[in-house]
């Protein structure tokens, strides 16, 4: 059983996990197919942009892979969840965003820093 799970735990998170917490932080729920594909791109954006390493190498599948990993080690920990099909931000995590922002505001971006 994963233990307790907290915004401010993203902030001490590795690259590549801070990106996936930050675009479910953002989205709240996401199917599966959208969150790959989605996770991919940002992260071939970032590569373009000077963030190097995040990913063993730029290619697709091998981004998919990684993104699956993190996204698997974030369920386990208990920061997301998975039920048919789709990835949610865990209960918790959406408990302390509405405890500090009042509203969840779905797709729209959130300072982590902020909300730490």
């Amino acid at each position: 059983m994963p233990g307790e799970v907290r915004l401010r735990d993203v902030l001490s998170m590795g690259r590549l996990e801070r990106i996936v917490m930050e675009y479910f932080i953002k989205n709240i729920s996401v199917g599966e197919i959208i969150a790959l594909i989605e996770l991919r791109e940002e992260v071939k954006r970032r590569a373009s942009r000077g963030e190097k390493d995040l990913v063993p190498e730029l290619d697709d599948v091998v981004i998919e892979r990684e993104v699956s990993r993190v996204i698997s080690r974030l369920i386990t920990a208990g920061y997301l969840e998975y039920k048919g099909g789709v990835y949610n931000l865990s209960k918790p995590l959406i408990e302390e965003l509405k405890k500090k922002l009042g509203r969840l505001d779905p797709g729209i971006p959130k300072n982590i820093e902020s909300l730490a």
